[in-house]
């Protein structure tokens, strides 16, 4: 655990001497889920993005919905860096254990719970305005690919499992990111304005 967090503050203080926002996702938290990310500067109008999510749930009205996500991804706005419209790319792994969004109980009366992992290649467009000195706030929402690999269980009514399938895999065109976002920027006026000619 100690080596994962020293990693995390590497990767977030390396690029430091760019333009770097540390962000997290109001709408995440408003249903409970953590969730940090990073924003770095690589030009005028192409920033990295990364983000860590996950979600705690073991049981909705008996249904677990488990699961963490790392994503990457580039964008590009069309005015400047962190500022207006800007159309992105991202690819995301993750790993779950979950009841699926249309699996309802099935014929003998049990919960469908689904374990696996997947990876999801889509695109996200959004709106990134300040709202401080070293505040922003972002809006997006990103859709594309998810292909997963999963073997599935029947939680029956005794409390039971039953296996209803094997190592199975599946892919569909989902909506998988939405964000209300707050961003603090990292780097001081002084060394933005040194680094970039004041912008």
């Amino acid at each position: 655990m100690k080596k994962i967090l020293i990693s995390l503050l590497v990767f977030i203080t390396l690029p430091a001497g760019a333009q770097t926002y540390i962000k997290t996702n109001a709408l995440y938290w408003a249903v409970l889920l953590p969730n940090v990310g990073v924003e770095t500067r690589l030009s005028n109008h192409f920033t990295f993005e990364g983000e860590v999510n996950g979600s705690l749930w073991k049981s909705i009205d008996d249904r677990p919905y488990l699961g963490m996500q790392v994503m990457a991804g580039g964008r590009y706005y069309i005015k400047e860096s962190f500022k207006g419209f800007y159309v992105g790319g991202d690819i995301s792994f993750d790993v779950y254990e979950a009841s699926k969004w249309d699996h309802w109980n099935n014929d003998y009366g049990g919960i469908d719970v689904q374990h696996g992992v997947g990876v999801y290649l889509g695109v996200t467009l959004g709106y990134q305005m300040p709202i401080g000195r070293r505040w922003n706030m972002d809006f997006y929402a990103g859709g594309g690919w998810h292909h997963g690999w999963y073997w599935g269980d029947t939680k029956m009514a005794d409390g039971s499992h039953v296996m209803y399938a094997g190592w199975n895999r599946s892919g569909e065109w989902i909506p998988y990111k939405a964000g209300v976002t707050f961003a603090y920027r990292l780097t001081s006026e002084k060394r933005m304005q040194k680094r970039f000619g004041g912008k």
